[in-house]
């Protein structure tokens, strides 16, 4: 039905990709939707090393891979990709409610000396076909769309999205070199945004609402805070259990301030998507409209 996604203009710095792995599991979690977490980066990289999944052995990627894009690849080149193959490719990270869809092994030394709009015009149009086939066997598709200017595959995530959560921090001096409507990619510019300030320091005069003013920000800024405890857990690929974890149990009164945050957006996301209720609010933490 609608695709997310997560990118930020810094190169670093943002915490998007963190996010981008958390917001998936608590849109399943508290609004029980079917949704797809996937990224326009390789095997590996970016959204995947935030969990502990079954992987194949080196060899047999190597010679075959059964799982990700480019066991998709396969089926587009055989006339064969449909929503449903979308599905059967990709890894569970909740039974039933999220799953995984991993990205293509790094390109090999033939792929490297082909000539490079070729290249960028095969991954642009897989990932163009998987984000529509996804938006029709997933309730919600997140895609973290990287960092910086977007390649390829980025590139068609953000021309697909629905909505673009943006990612910044409260380095000033990065936000006035980036954030503007001359520098921004043209696959953001007129597409309905919400913006979050990563690593968030409430004590920090660079406010939300004092950034929303500098830039002329017109939508919502929301905070996530720095958490030590999410940093360790991605750091073990076990942000999922964290998220769980931070939740605060059935009565949820011990939830953490970070997974209001990542509530807060995800509330903010459902709202605009037209998502149905996912009940109780999380508090609006550092919200501005």
């Amino acid at each position: 039905m609608s695709l997310i996604a997560v990118w930020s203009p810094l190169k670093s710095g943002s915490g998007s990709t963190m996010l981008a792995s958390s917001l998936p599991i608590v849109l399943a979690v508290e609004y029980q939707v079917k949704v797809l977490l996937a990224h326009g980066g390789h095997a590996g990289e970016r959204v995947e090393q935030a969990f502990t999944y079954k992987q194949e052995s080196l060899d047999y990627m190597t010679a075959f891979q059964d799982t990700g894009m480019d066991a998709l690849e396969r089926l587009r080149a055989s006339g064969r990709l449909n929503p449903e193959n979308v599905r059967n490719y990709t890894l569970p990270l909740l039974s039933n409610r999220l799953d995984l869809l991993c990205g293509p092994k790094p390109m090999s030394a033939d792929d490297i000396h082909a000539p490079i709009n070729e290249g960028d015009g095969k991954q642009a149009e897989l990932m163009t076909r998987v984000m529509e086939s996804s938006k029709r066997s997933y309730d919600v598709t997140v895609a973290d769309a990287g960092n910086g200017a977007p390649g390829a595959a980025d590139g068609a995530i953000l021309r697909a999205a629905d909505l673009i959560v943006v990612g910044l921090n409260q380095n000033l001096h990065v936000l006035e070199s980036e954030l503007n409507q001359v520098r921004l990619p043209p696959e953001v510019k007129d597409k309905a945004c919400l913006y979050i300030v990563g690593k968030y320091d409430r004590e920090s005069h660079c406010t939300l609402q004092n950034i929303k003013r500098r830039f002329g920000i017109k939508t919502m800024v929301l905070g996530v805070p720095y958490c030590s405890g999410m940093t360790d857990a991605w750091n073990m690929r076990s942000v999922m259990s964290y998220m769980q974890r931070s939740r605060g149990g059935a009565d949820l009164k011990r939830r953490s301030s970070l997974y209001d945050a990542v509530r807060n957006l995800a509330d903010a996301a459902a709202e605009h998507l037209g998502l149905p209720s996912g009940g109780s609010k999380a508090g609006g933490l550092h919200a501005l409209g």
